[in-house]
């Protein structure tokens, strides 16, 4: 038996009708629901709400009629709700329950849902009343299109997803779970999420303490682990009480494959499918860090590669370095790792163990194994390497420091004529320092042209004076004077060279126009660098030196050595020829010295032959050496060309030359290099000649 609903003091007892009235008042106030109801003899509708925000509009409590609540509710749900109402007031329905939009007073849509039945039909089987409940569902809607949605979207997803409780077991799982796990795996609802991931306790705490957990794990699947990182984020349940657990799945495969691809990108050379620097690196810091006993390291550099690449093209360059790589590989043992260092640099780093007879073995691996010619395009080309060898860790304890040595004796290999194997040693290290020092005060000396020039007199078999050649010196506080022998060579590998030769260039110009002040018009010699003829806009630059100064281009003299002449001659030639046609004297210098000397005099546009001094020492001591001399000078001859001798030093050696032809003559029997305020002022002043030489204080 129900008991009876409390009263206040005061109220007079309720009646059982009363009660069971009130108790359905309490009930539709607690679900949110009004009561309408319908008339047919007025035929209006009438809402007794519950509350006065239970209804999305006020106008029904006062009544409306069918056509007027119609026309209220949203277009796509009016023939739904009329054919409701009518299929009920026929009697196909036993009664009314279908859900609307209508817009509220403010405008704003709203979901209701009405539910009802007929209470009385007259004679003819009418409808005369309506009577039920109307309860705006708008929250209810929207919660079940969110599940709908989230429930589509748990389906339909990608990636793998799994509900479980704090327990851990399944509640339930999506088909790309499924298909990831295999559907022989096992996972099902009802199932222990952990037997197929490693997970614990702890993970779960840290989802209840932070609401989510991310972590990378390999999933037991029927075909084997896969990678998947996981995701797993504490929701409530529908009930608002109950928690569970959406686990996220996402496959990492086709990432890790990604990850060992740019790996292995990232550690291997792309042209020579060798280890690159960083793996080098990588496999010499490993071998370190476990301090292995010793190990030995070889840092290889090819000679003359930068001449084969630039005259047969950087694809054929390209070429030569795999040919070289794979070379290597084959020959050398299978547990030595050999990288390409870049460019035209290799490094081999050697087994644990290794020492001086293991590198020494190497390096004679690697010498026969380049020694053999290689076919770039339709040529046969010979290149080979210059070795620095170190061993560590006696040599060093870091990889940097291992490196420095090794380039140090790699260095002084090239020094030592290439094409051999150097260890590194303590005298090396201030040879290194030494370079690195005279490198840094050459820039600073080059870009603010700290240089000095001295001239050497040319003269004819007389002693009058012809010309001279214009010298480079260089001296430092830190060095003092400095050769040209080391330092030019320095500047070419640097890249300071085509700026020294400009200061060359306006140098020779202003001391040829000095000269002509005088009234002497004097040629001045100047040396130009292999790697200046190279240079595009070189002709340019020395007309532009010849402006400045007010000469002319025939009163500078270009000396070109052999060297300069060996490759690029596609290059090379043209611009001989563009410098012979704006009226610069172009000489060959060292000659004897170099290769296919024959072929430049036929073919290039020389008007001088410097013979090298080693010719001119050996002629009082060597008739082949004379006979080859006199060869020359008639081949020069025949040719138009005339001739200089270089490094005269006696009376004997000039009246051998002079008695051959030569034209002019060029050495410290005559005068030694000079500062050009010097050379100037023996030039006598203007309108005198000047002396003949040798002076007579400085002959013999």
């Amino acid at each position: 038996m129900t008991a009876d609903l409390p009263t206040r003091p005061g109220d007079l007892p309720l009646s059982a009708a009363q009660r069971a009235e009130q108790r359905v008042q309490l009930a539709l106030w607690a679900s949110g629901e009004s009561v309408w109801e319908w008339e047919a003899a007025s035929g209006l509708v009438k809402v007794d709400a519950a509350e006065p925000t239970a209804l999305p509009f006020s106008a029904v409590e006062q009544g409306m009629t069918l056509e007027q609540l119609f026309a209220r509710a949203h277009a796509d749900d009016q023939e739904a709700l009329r054919l409701a109402w009518q299929l009920h007031l026929r009697g196909a329905h036993p009664d009314i329950d279908v859900s609307f939009r209508i817009q509220n007073d403010a405008g704003h849509q709203r979901w209701l849902r009405v539910r009802g039945r007929a209470l009385g039909r007259d004679a003819r089987g009418q409808v005369e009343r309506v009577l039920g409940t109307l309860k705006d569902v708008t929250a209810q809607r929207e919660a079940e299109d969110s599940l709908r949605l989230m429930a589509h979207a748990f389906s339909s997803t990608r990636d793998a997803m799994a509900v479980i409780d704090p327990q851990w077991t399944v509640l339930e799982i999506n088909e790309a779970l499924v298909r990831l796990a295999g559907e022989d795996s096992g996972i099902m609802p009802g199932s222990d999420l952990r037997q197929w991931l490693k997970l614990d306790d702890a993970v779960l705490a840290e989802v209840l303490a932070d609401g989510i957990w991310r972590g990378d794990r390999e999933l037991r699947c029927a075909a084997g682990d896969v990678p998947v990182e996981v995701s797993i984020t504490a929701v409530l349940a529908s009930d608002g009480q109950r928690r569970c657990h959406l686990v996220a799945l996402h496959d990492l495969r086709e990432r890790r494959l990604s990850e060992a691809r740019l790996q292995r990108m990232a550690m291997v050379d792309e042209l020579t499918g060798l280890p690159n620097r960083l793996a080098a690196q990588f496999r010499i810091d490993e071998a370190l860090a476990r301090k292995e006993p010793c190990f030995g390291i070889l840092f290889i550099d090819l000679d003359g590669f930068k001449e084969i690449n630039d005259s047969y093209g950087h694809d054929h360059g390209d070429q030569l370095l795999a040919a070289v790589g794979q070379r290597l590989r084959a020959a050398l043992p299978e547990d030595a790792v050999l990288a390409r260092w870049g460019s035209d640099e290799f490094l081999v780093v050697l087994a644990q163990g290794s020492g001086d007879t293991e590198v020494r073995a190497s390096a004679q691996v690697v010498l026969a194994a380049l020694a053999s010619p290689f076919e770039v395009g339709d040529q046969a080309v010979r290149i080979t390497p210059t070795i620095g060898a170190v061993l560590a860790p006696q040599d060093g304890l870091e990889f940097s420091q291992l490196l420095r040595k090794a380039d140090s004796a790699m260095y002084a290999g090239k020094e030592r004529g290439r094409n051999c194997l150097v260890f590194f040693d303590s005298t090396l290290d201030n040879d290194a320092q030494r370079r690195v020092r005279l490198t840094s005060l050459l820039r600073i000396d080059t870009d603010r042209n700290g240089f000095r020039f001295v001239a050497q007199p040319k003269v004819d078999a007389q002693g009058r004076t012809k010309g001279a050649e214009l010298l480079m010196r260089w001296t430092t506080e830190a060095f003092g004077s400095v050769s040209p022998v080391e330092f030019i060579p320095l500047a070419e590998k640097v890249g300071l060279i085509q700026l020294m030769g400009r200061h060359a260039a306006h140098a020779a110009a202003q001391l040829a126009a000095a000269c002509a002040e005088l009234g002497h018009a004097l040629p001045v010699a100047v040396n130009l660098s292999p790697k200046q003829l190279l240079q595009p806009g070189l002709d340019g630059l020395l007309l532009h030196a010849c402006r400045r100064h007010g000469i002319a281009p025939c009163m500078l003299e270009l000396e070109l050595t052999e060297s300069a002449l060996v490759h690029n001659m596609d290059i090379v030639a043209p611009m001989l020829h563009r410098l012979r046609g704006h009226g610069f004297s172009l000489a060959l210098d060292d000659f004897g010295t170099g290769y296919s000397s024959l072929s430049y005099l036929r073919h290039l546009p020389f008007d001088k032959v410097k013979i090298d001094r080693s010719f001119v020492m050996d002629i009082e001591r060597d008739p082949a050496a004379t006979r080859l001399l006199e060869s020359i000078v008639k081949l020069c001859k025949v040719l138009g060309m005339r001739t200089v001798a270089e490094g005269v030093e006696t009376a004997q050696q000039l009246a051998a030359l002079a008695a051959m032809g030569v034209d002019e003559f060029q050495g410290y029997y005559f005068a030694r290099p000079m500062p050009v305020d010097d050379w100037l002022a023996l030039l006598g002043r203007p309108g005198e000649p000047p002396p003949l030489l040798p002076l007579p204080d400085a002959a013999g």
